[in-house]
């Protein structure tokens, strides 16, 4: 795992959350704005729905996506990688025996995990690491493991991670090798709120014309991805709104993104891209026309 990043050495250690500034809107974001979910509880609690939230927050959907590829090397064809991202440890007691009961039913070569591993926002606590420990041995004991932070984790959720035996991958790659051929999955540091990614750092030593599969916490850096020659692209971060209107229409989303991008199957130019709905949920633990996901990603050789 590389060592932690300049960048993301200072926002660590701010002594205060500073605001998340993107897009046209600037600073004037849900997640810049607590009082948000105060008022959002409010009005759970007063609707008597806060209950059915939670509910809705525990039942997890295994969801399938295919993507062929005409440069993808032969030996992949028919390759399955288990996304699970957003767990968000914290209030749930379960939520870490549901993912590992549901992960022995699928079956597929190795997992990612794709960042925000804890409930609260730059503040993890000893049962976050806990039982994202108990989480990553029990996948470990299954398969190969590989791993990407995002805007709620420090660090040390990193450290945690590779000592049970996750592959970090910290504006990194890695090379896998399958019936003699290979393919690399690169890994970016949070874009989001520690600014931390560089693509160019996660691609060193790529031999050109490889096939990259491309895993960051959120979208958001989805075009800088393309540009850099992904042929796929693999995040969450969003929850596909969490709390959505009937038909899954997202309200909040906390990315700068396209619609199309905010969950799901996608595509951006030459580039293909699933956005997760995430496996937990955060800031207020519900979930409305949303169910929580994980996800078997499947690459076929056109």
């Amino acid at each position: 795992m590389r060592p932690i990043s300049k960048k993301r050495q200072r926002a660590e250690d701010e002594p205060h959350e500073h605001s998340v500034r993107r897009g046209r809107r600037g600073r004037l974001h849900f997640e810049n704005m607590p009082w948000l979910e105060k008022l959002f509880q409010f009005f759970l609690g007063t609707l008597h729905i806060r209950r059915a939230g939670v509910r809705n927050a525990l039942d997890i959907k295994v969801e399938s996506a295919e993507f062929e590829f005409d440069n993808l090397p032969a030996g992949f064809d028919g390759v399955r990688m288990l996304l699970v991202t957003d767990t968000h440890f914290g209030e749930s007691a379960t939520l870490g025996e549901r993912i590992l009961k549901l992960s022995e039913t699928l079956e597929y070569d190795f997992c990612i995990l794709g960042g925000d591993y804890s409930f609260s926002y730059r503040q993890e606590s000893p049962m976050a690491y806990l039982r994202m420990k108990e989480l990553a041995q029990g996948l470990v004991g299954r398969g190969r493991v590989l791993g990407v932070l995002g805007n709620h984790d420090l660090y040390r959720m990193g450290e945690v991670l590779a000592d049970c035996g996750v592959e970090m991958l910290i504006n990194d790659n890695v090379r896998i090798e399958r019936n003699g051929d290979s393919v690399y999955l690169v890994g970016l540091d949070d874009c989001h709120y520690y600014g931390a990614d560089d693509i160019a750092l996660a691609q060193r030593g790529i031999c050109d014309g490889a096939f990259k599969v491309m895993v960051s916490h959120s979208p958001e850096a989805y075009d800088q991805a393309a540009r850099a020659g992904c042929s796929l692209y693999l995040a969450g971060h969003t929850h596909g709104g969490q709390v959505c209107l009937p038909g899954g229409v997202a309200v909040v989303t906390c990315a700068t993104v396209p619609r199309k991008i905010v969950k799901g199957k996608w595509r951006h130019g030459k580039m293909a891209g699933y956005t997760s709905r995430g496996v937990g949920a955060s800031g207020v633990p519900v979930r409305f026309f949303c169910p929580p996901e994980m996800t078997v990603i499947t690459l076929r050789k056109a």
